[in-house]
Parts: structure tokens; sequence; C-alpha cells
């Protein structure tokens, strides 16, 4: 049988010609993104680098997105510091896929990555926030991860130990009720 594309994405993104579920690969991230946490992988990013005598720089910022989407605007004094942080980081990196509190350029996060066309087909998307998985229904392969994942990934461009998932395949016959949509079936299942 041939290749599910979750495995087609992570053979792709690990230069492997096959993969198999249960395989531990490091897919190279085409998309990292955070919001307001980013604060939290800045601290963590830095500390990469702690006692190296390099500079902090971040693999690819064309392949960052940090979105603030989370608390807009600050309630508190420490959001805004940690606003601030982040907003100096990106200047200092490089970052372009940034988008402010600013009306125009604002929103949710994973609604901004689809709407900026910041997700393609085929993509390894990778967020601080567990509905990074929304991604998968653009035909990319996403998922959630911690500042500490994350901070690697904007370090080395990869994520490390990503196990290669079964696949379950469902197969519904006949006609649902009406006012019985897909997600009940999902929900159901």
């Amino acid at each position: 049988m041939g290749m599910t594309i979750v495995e087609k994405i992570l053979a792709k993104a690990s230069g492997q010609k096959v993969v198999k579920p249960g395989d531990v690969l490091e897919p190279k991230i085409d998309v990292a993104m955070s919001h307001e946490n980013a604060a939290l992988v800045i601290n963590q990013f830095n500390e990469v680098y702690n006692g190296t005598n390099l500079e902090p720089e971040v693999w690819d910022p064309g392949k960052i997105a940090i979105i603030f989407d989370h608390r807009v605007p600050a309630e508190s004094s420490k959001t805004a510091t940690n606003q601030k942080k982040i907003r100096d980081f990106v200047r200092k990196n490089g970052i372009k896929k940034f988008h402010d509190i600013r009306s125009d350029e604002g929103g949710i996060c994973h609604q901004i990555l689809a709407e900026y066309g910041y997700i393609k087909p085929g993509y390894v998307v990778v967020g601080t926030d567990s509905h990074t998985t929304t991604h998968g229904a653009f035909g990319a392969f996403a998922f959630g991860i911690g500042a500490t994942e994350m901070a690697a990934g904007w370090t080395l461009g990869r994520i490390l130990n990503v196990e290669v998932p079964e696949t379950i395949k469902v197969i519904v016959n006949g006609k649902m009720p009406e006012n019985v949509y897909p997600k009940d079936l999902i929900l159901y299942l």
C-alpha cells in the first residue's frame, strides 16, 4: 500500500523516500507560529545559546509567524512588557510575518495564517497553540508544541522526535439524518 498524505509530507520534510507509522523523524519546518507566549519562547531560545559565545539567531526569519491574539490589548503591565520584548525580537531578527494588535493587521492567529496564505498543502506547521492542528484542513501536517520545542525549532529549523502517526480509515455508509453534520459524526466516533 502507498503512503498516506501525512507520511508523504513527513518523508519529504525529512529527506526520506519512504516512512511508516512509528518511525521517528526530524522534519524541516515550513511555518513556526507563536502568539503572545512567544515571550516565553524567546527566553528558551536565548537559553539555547547561553554559554556558547554565539549571537542568538533564528534559522529562517521568513518561516516564523508571530501573531498577537490572546491578550489584546495587554491586560497587565507584565503582558505589555512581554509584547514589547516580542516586538524587539521581531525587529532584531527580521521576522516579517508579525501581526501586532492593530486592527488592519491583527486577528486570530490561525485565521491569519490561512488568510495571508502562510499555509500551503504539504507544509509542516508547528505552533505554540493546541489549535494548530486546524491547518490540516489546508493539506498541511500541523501540530502544537511547547515553548522549549519551539525554541529548538527557531534554532534548528527542524522539529525533533516526531513519530509518524498511524492512520485510521473510517468508512461511512448511508445518509446522515437531517441536521446531523460531519462534526456530529466525528464526536460520536
